[in-house]
């Protein structure tokens, strides 16, 4: 599986689907993530989701075809997160990112995101 479809595929069966069970499918033991700054290694990342996850809170992924670039174990990419709770208008987050891969698994993740999914209040129970 390429970076890109790895990719993809997470957000697609982790993300949109809520599975955060699926996180050692995608994410190598030794993940970190920057994201906006914020620093989060694998335990913390998954129990983040599983806060969220818990929630009625509902994904959608819309990807920018034209901003991805794999170079075998590093990708890079443009991509809008959709974000909707029961009762609450939605919310689209536009997300940068570049990884790196180790294993066939994401290990390292920088990501900027318009506007900051940490201080989205749909986010809060991420922690």
């Amino acid at each position: 599986m390429s970076g890109i479809e790895l990719l993809r595929a997470m957000f697609t069966e982790m993300v949109e689907a809520k599975d955060v069970a699926q996180a050692g499918r995608f994410y190598h033991p030794d993940f970190e993530m920057t994201s906006n700054g914020l620093m989060q290694g694998y335990d913390d990342f998954v129990a983040g989701h599983e806060r969220v996850h818990a929630t009625p809170i509902s994904y959608s992924i819309h990807y920018d075809e034209d901003a991805w670039v794999d170079a075998g174990d590093r990708i890079a990419g443009r991509v809008w997160i959709t974000i909707t709770r029961p009762g609450d208008d939605p919310v689209t987050i536009e997300v940068v990112l570049i990884a790196t891969l180790v294993d066939g698994l994401i290990h390292r993740l920088w990501e900027l995101t318009w506007p900051d999914w940490s201080k989205e209040p749909a986010l809060d129970e991420y922690g």
